[in-house]
């Protein structure tokens, strides 16, 4: 068995469940998979840096899964890396330390079929935190250990939007110092794939030789405005071979929620801040 199921950008709450229900369905979808594992590739909260509630509640809806899960965190989980979407919301200790007692991890390699998955907390890149020279030396570790399989690199951001040399600092993807070294890295040891989230949109194109793959999300679409398509929706890939075959995984259509329509166009900035409608949880 060679297939994952890539789930990303939950945005689960027990406080606003706007997008519990697409998450049911994609779980059940991605039980029927017959998937070797589930990968969700970060966000899993609205607002986990700054709830414990938050963070166990999105551990509980993972933990329900009748598939193996492997769980990154994003920006709503642990706080953006510096200068961030939300400075009140910056990347720390304490807010790793609520991911760890949910999850126990923030990192993973996986060898399956052909190839080595390797997931890695990307709001840790240019952080500046001790743990982001740990995962760095990790990594390399990881990298240098695939002998003679094709590696995939997953984390929550992308790389870059257009182009490896883009600036300057933003949200939407690595910054550009940790980018570049991390780039350096992936290049020397030949890693053919990166698979991200975080930008609620379809992209697949090779980049210098390296295919960048976008997810959609399960919560509500994203910009076109970075250049993907956007999605609510999740994927199965099968990584018997020297290239992953990328398909939709088969299950209703999601509720095709809209950001802004959702928050009122403008009442209220973040999602966090609205009058809480929890969800149907039996």
């Amino acid at each position: 068995m060679s297939k994952i199921v890539f789930l990303s950008d939950l945005h689960l709450s027990p406080t606003h469940g706007f997008f519990w229900p697409n998450f049911l369905t994609a779980r059940a979808a991605a039980d029927a998979a017959g998937a070797e594992a589930v990968v969700v590739c970060g966000d899993l909260c609205i607002n986990g840096p700054d709830s414990d509630d938050e963070m166990t509640f999105a551990a509980r809806a993972l933990a329900s899964f009748a598939t193996p899960v492997l769980a990154l965190p994003g920006n709503h989980d642990v706080g953006d890396e510096p200068p961030g979407q939300d400075p009140e919301q910056i990347i720390d200790g304490p807010r790793l330390a609520r991911w760890d007692a949910a999850f126990g991890a923030d990192r993973f390699v996986r060898d399956i079929g052909a190839w080595r998955l390797i997931g890695v907390n990307a709001q840790l890149f240019g952080s500046g935190l001790v743990r982001e020279w740990e995962q760095d030396d990790w990594l390399a570790s990881c990298l240098a250990g695939a002998a003679d399989r094709r590696i995939a690199l997953v984390l929550h951001k992308p790389l870059f939007i257009e182009t490896a040399d883009e600036g300057p600092a933003n949200a939407s993807s690595l910054t550009p110092a940790p980018r570049a070294k991390l780039l350096a890295l992936l290049q020397a040891h030949g890693v053919a794939m990166v698979i991200s989230g975080h930008l609620h949109a379809r992209r697949d194109r090779v980049v210098a030789g390296l295919r960048h793959l976008w997810l959609p999300a399960i919560a509500f679409l994203g910009s076109a405005s970075h250049g993907g398509v956007p999605g609510v929706d999740a994927v199965v890939m099968d990584f018997s071979g020297s290239e992953v075959v990328v398909e939709p995984l088969p299950m209703p259509r999601l509720e095709q929620h809209d950001l802004a329509a959702l928050k009122q166009h403008g009442r209220y900035k973040f999602l966090r801040d609205m009058p809480p409608c929890p969800p149907e949880v039996t």
